[in-house]
């Protein structure tokens, strides 16, 4: 477990502290986005988009604040182990939580376009699909200072419901006949839904190396 209370400098612990509140900032910022979508599934429209944009822009600027605090506690303490990991960890999550939010933001743009009501089965994956990506971002996000295998076990559970929406939604375009638009739109929207759900993943292997200077290895756990 990783502790911002235990450094000789009083200084390096409330920099890992911040570093630690920026990354849960850009997490929130990227649920609330998922929730969004969720809420907005059968009614999105330009508003909806314009709230989704702004929510985006405070995911954007903490991981601006994030590799400014990095470079400031490698330019300041001698950092080792499992605290270089984290620090060096915080990047790369950012940078994922950055990607994460973009997508989701870009499916609520989509869901503006698609003529409403849509496909009821189309519809129903899509339900599937994103309540599964509301619980594993929560999940990837808890294993930053507390990594647990039970936990990724429960993550990747998750996107296994996403995999198989999104391969539901794939043969459900192909045999139903649907405005050329309106198809480009669903499948988009159900491939960065399922590319989210993979980057959740990708969060998840980066805190096991964080703290097991280990590569994840599903058949270890």
């Amino acid at each position: 477990m990783i502790r911002f209370d235990n450094h000789a400098f009083k200084g390096l612990d409330e920099s890992l502290q911040q570093l630690h509140g920026l990354i849960t900032t850009m997490g929130d910022g990227t649920q609330q986005l998922v929730a969004l979508l969720a809420a907005t599934l059968d009614s999105a429209d330009e508003a909806t988009f314009a709230e989704a944009k702004a929510i985006d822009k405070t995911v954007n600027d903490a991981q601006m604040q994030v590799d400014s605090a990095v470079a400031a506690i490698i330019n300041k303490f001698n950092i080792a182990g499992e605290d270089l990991r984290f620090v060096l960890g915080a990047v790369k999550i950012a940078a994922t939580l950055e990607r994460a939010a973009d997508k989701v933001k870009n499916c609520t743009k989509r869901l503006s376009r698609v003529s409403h009501p849509m496909d009821s089965a189309v519809r129903d994956e899509l339900v599937a699909a994103i309540g599964a990506l509301a619980q594993m971002l929560p999940l990837a996000t808890q294993q930053i200072l507390d990594y647990t295998p039970e936990v990724s076990q429960a993550l990747l559970a998750h996107g296994a419901t996403v995999q198989q929406a999104y391969r539901n939604i794939l043969v459900r375009l192909h045999a139903h006949q649907s405005p050329a638009d309106d198809e480009t739109h669903l499948l988009l929207i159900a491939k960065n839904i399922e590319q989210t759900a993979d980057l959740a993943v990708e969060m998840m292997k980066i805190c096991h190396m964080v703290h097991f200077a280990t590569k994840y290895d599903k058949h270890a756990q």
